[in-house]
């Protein structure tokens, strides 16, 4: 007999055959034996346990870690109505494989999301963005960060971390924005028999060239120096220039890229 197509033309095809015993199929690959008399039903599909019934769709939330595994993904699984989501604020990208189309009702289950790792340059930078430092952690931190500074040049900036390391002891009195436009730290030095004067000259900005993400380009990116004078102390720090302008833009290119590459359009927002 064919195959019934309801759950309720089973159940006809079982009262039809309650005086007498038959073997029914029924929809999903479900298989009856009805027995007479007091037509008994059993349902014989897999007695043993050895068919395993594939699932009606697809349940899959995956997490992945870089835009090139985003990409290889959801050109493997793709459907026409696949869609991109790209969160500026949470720096993430969500690939909705089974998007609902125009019109259509969709279970929107099977999911692929990644969330940008921000490199170590940007991370080690943006957490001093607008903190106030002494000379000697300041001069430190840039001694250690050099290598993302382009300008001034390498030679120029380890001047500068020598000067401000070995001048802890002198009173700052003030500072007088030089014709290079750095700002030059006056103090006097009572620490010896003679008091001496001097200046120690800090660079008024610095440009840095660092990636935004993990394993990105390098963006360049300026930071304005900053400095207060407590007494006769000298407090120093930067603050960076538009940075969160950058980050923006850098995102935005690479959510434009991974939708070119995938051939799948991209929204800005989030899904419900």
């Amino acid at each position: 007999m064919s195959a019934p197509e309801t759950e309720a033309g089973v159940i006809a095809e079982l009262a039809v055959r309650a005086n007498g015993g038959e073997v029914v199929h029924g929809p999903n690959g479900r298989t009856f034996l009805v027995s007479a008399p007091g037509a008994v039903v059993k349902d014989i599909t897999d007695p043993h346990g050895i068919v395993v019934d594939p699932p009606a769709r697809i349940r899959q939330s995956v997490t992945l870690q870089t835009v090139d595994s985003l990409v290889d993904y959801v050109d493997r699984f793709k459907t026409k109505d696949t869609v991109l989501f790209a969160d500026i604020r949470q720096s993430s990208i969500a690939a909705l494989i089974d998007y609902h189309g125009p019109g259509e009702a969709a279970h929107v289950d099977h999911k692929a999301t990644m969330i940008l790792p921000f490199s170590e340059e940007w991370k080690t930078w943006t957490a001093i963005d607008g903190k106030m430092m002494d000379q000697l952690t300041f001069a430190r931190f840039l001694e250690e960060n050099a290598v993302d500074v382009v300008a001034p040049s390498g030679a120029d900036l380890l001047e500068v971390c020598r000067d401000l390391q070995a001048k802890r002891k002198v009173d700052f009195r003030k500072a007088v924005r030089t014709n290079t436009d750095n700002e030059n730290f006056e103090y006097t030095d009572e620490t010896t028999a003679t008091a001496k004067s001097g200046g120690v000259e800090v660079p008024s900005k610095f440009q840095l060239k660092v990636p935004v993400y993990f394993g990105g380009e390098t963006v360049s990116l300026f930071a304005f120096l900053r400095w207060n004078l407590v007494e006769t102390s000298l407090q120093l720090g930067v603050k960076l220039h538009r940075a969160e302008h950058v980050r923006q833009a850098v995102f935005k290119q690479i959510v434009t890229d991974a939708g070119a590459r995938s051939e799948r359009p991209v929204l800005f927002g989030t899904a419900g």
